[in-house]
């Protein structure tokens, strides 16, 4: 996989209690185009910290132009904010 820390856009479902679960999320691609990418499977998720930030981590799989790829997606507890971290 490769390492990317993207800030993306997410589409999520949380419950009653406060579980996250990521549905899809939107990034800007190499020609600055916006591409969705649905999230077919989590695979593991763990809670993690990174340079002293608390982050849930996400392993993911997608279908990605008929390809099916592993992602890494962070959530950062503190800002609310959404990274693909790797791909």
């Amino acid at each position: 996989m490769k390492l990317l820390r993207k800030p993306i856009e997410m589409v999520a479902w949380f419950d009653y209690e406060g579980n996250t679960t990521p549905v899809k999320f939107r990034l800007l691609n190499e020609l600055e185009e916006n591409t969705v990418i649905k999230i077919n499977r989590i695979i593991k998720k763990e809670l993690d910290k990174f340079a002293g930030n608390k982050m849930i981590k996400y392993t993911c799989e997608s279908c990605i132009n008929g390809d099916v790829k592993l992602l890494e997606l962070r959530y950062e507890l503190d800002t609310c904010r959404w990274y693909l971290y790797k791909m």
